[in-house]
């Protein structure tokens, strides 16, 4: 693929422009500028095609930057500088083909095969420089991340090869929202990769707004949602694909990218899911949030583990006897798969851990003590807090709640 230089004029066609600027306004690299920015993208890319059994390969040192699949079927493989291929996924169209980094020093091949005619769009670094202007860097970046997560997953891949055993599942669960769940089902995730490093994997279904993959400073590019939508025969190479890998050793997959997904997810739907992910890892830990819907319910009961976070709150103490009668009498969740953490997110809570405990009638597992700003500075710096500050009360907390996960599933040997 030469340099773009100017567009054919049908590819200008106001229609044809509208058409990528939606592609691009769907993409996680791209969804964040103003219009003005996208149009003048949308304007320098060009369409390509690739006929039935033809394969395009790209070196990691020249060609596109950027390739999206605009319509039909292609496979995506990346290749080491020794032909070992390292990933191999299907896009949707629309999606975003990741290309290696132009400055990451080892020599990769990006080979797509077209499946059936395809047409890809595709932006080369002119382009790119002249549509971004000032943005340019910031696309750059993300872009880098975005490929610096490809080999990560590949790492992920490699590592869970050799696990064949069907992983254990620990859900995370609330009965108030803003109890700092997600904080620390993320965290714990990142402690118990210190255990199984590239083997445990965090499924994000506090819907309809999940938060693990920006909590973890990681670009979503695929959901369970999304995996859904796939044709049956590629539904799991979807749904791998759509694993976010971060440097701790987890993998992230979300449940939904937007909101108005989240009636996709249905109890059959999420148990399919399970029952692919389970044979690829160690260690499933799902973040349900506050939801008692039919999604969670199907997920809270294959749990081996059930942590429950519990606000010292006035409010969410009549909530949290609620479910646990539900989890209880209802769903027969037997008392040693519970565990229940008191986070206490204010410096003075109104109830200490006796009254908690005795209000609820059950032992606190883990306390996890008031932690300031601290999560929220580490959001902004980029990070996990145990990775930013390790001292610090959730991380500590987080430490601990990994601990007991791995006593109740009989791991800490």
């Amino acid at each position: 693929m030469g340099a773009s230089g100017s567009a054919p004029a049908g590819d200008q066609a106001p229609s044809a422009v509208q058409m990528r600027m939606r592609i691009l306004e769907i993409s996680p690299v791209f969804s964040e500028l103003n219009d003005g920015v996208l149009r003048g993208v949308a304007r320098r890319i060009r369409a390509v095609g690739l006929a039935a059994r033809d394969t395009l390969r790209i070196g990691g040192s020249g060609g596109d930057v950027v390739v999206f699949l605009a319509s039909g079927q292609v496979e995506e493989s990346i290749t080491d500088s020794k032909g070992k291929a390292l990933i191999t996924r299907r896009p949707a169209p629309g999606h975003l083909v990741i290309l290696p980094a132009p400055r990451t020093g080892d020599r990769y091949t990006t080979s797509i095969y077209g499946l059936t005619d395809a047409v890809l769009l595709t932006l080369d670094r002119d382009g790119l420089l002249e549509g971004l202007g000032s943005e340019v860097e910031k696309v750059a970046l993300t872009l880098d991340k975005l490929w610096e997560q490809e080999l990560s997953a590949a790492a992920a891949i490699a590592a869970q090869s050799s696990s064949r055993t069907a992983a254990p599942i620990v859900a995370f669960f609330s009965a108030k929202g803003g109890a700092g769940t997600t904080t620390l089902s993320i965290n714990a995730a990142a402690a118990l990769a210190r255990k199984y490093p590239r083997q445990v994997l965090l499924v994000d279904l506090a819907a309809p707004f999940g938060h693990a993959a920006l909590f973890a400073d990681l670009i979503a590019t695929g959901s369970i949602a999304s995996a859904t939508r796939a044709a049956q025969a590629d539904f799991e190479t979807v749904l791998r694909g759509n694993i976010v890998n971060h440097k701790a050793g987890i993998g992230v997959l979300p449940g939904t990218l937007r909101p108005e997904e989240v009636d996709t997810l249905t109890g059959e739907r999420v148990g399919r899911v399970l029952d692919a992910v389970v044979a690829w890892q160690k260690l499933i830990v799902v973040d349900v949030g506050t939801s008692l819907a039919e999604a969670a319910l199907a997920v809270i009961e294959r749990a081996e583990c059930l942590v429950i976070v519990v606000p010292p709150e006035i409010a969410a103490m009549t909530d949290a006897r609620r479910s646990l009668a539900i989890f209880r009498d209802i769903m027969n969740v037997p008392d040693n798969r519970m565990e229940l953490v008191l986070n206490q997110r204010s410096p003075h809570p109104p109830l200490d851990r006796a009254a908690v405990e005795s209000i609820l009638g059950r032992k606190m597992a883990v306390i996890v003590g008031f932690d300031d700003s601290r999560p929220e500075d580490s959001t902004l710096a980029g990070g996990l807090v145990l990775q930013h500050d390790p001292s610090s009360m959730v991380s500590r907390g987080a430490t601990d709640i990994a601990r007991v996960i791995l006593a109740s599933l009989k791991l800490d040997a």
